[in-house]
């Protein structure tokens, strides 16, 4: 096996930490893309895929990471809305092409997008506020 052959010091740097620290990455953008302070949650009753669209944020992480990621955090609501239409290359086009068609129609209040460049700090943040906590104000019944 490679835990075998390389050894467990050797095993740890090469394999399991860079693993680590995906899977932290995976885990935290995809929880903050879901989650924001003021995001609705709807019942059955209430529900449709537009809704629960918009109830994703689009997350600005800063330049660099942004491009480095193919924009999928920054561009993550049009990724909802037209997932089989929209190849990651084109997510930051359809993204302004979206926002600019929204504000054009008045509807612009439904696209969330929250500047996130200390995303360690916002992730501790929301596990502190939010993980387990449903605020009855925030579920949408009727």
């Amino acid at each position: 096996t490679l835990w075998y052959n390389m050894g467990f010091a050797d095993f740890t740097v090469v394999c399991m930490i860079p693993w680590c620290i995906m899977s932290f990455w995976l885990f935290m953008v995809t929880y903050l893309q879901h989650h924001s302070e003021d995001g609705k949650l709807y019942t059955d009753d209430t529900y449709t895929f537009e809704k629960g669209a918009f109830e994703t944020v689009d997350r600005n992480y800063g330049k660099w990471i942004n491009r480095m990621s193919h924009h999928m955090m920054d561009g993550h609501v049009v990724h909802h809305l037209f997932f089989e239409r929209v190849p990651h290359y084109r997510l930051e086009d359809a993204t302004k092409a979206l926002v600019h068609g929204m504000e054009a129609r008045g509807q612009g209040h439904l696209y969330k997008h929250i500047d996130t460049p200390n995303f360690t700090q916002e992730i501790i943040k929301q596990f502190d506020e939010n993980w387990f906590f449903i605020n009855e104000d925030q579920v949408v019944r009727k």
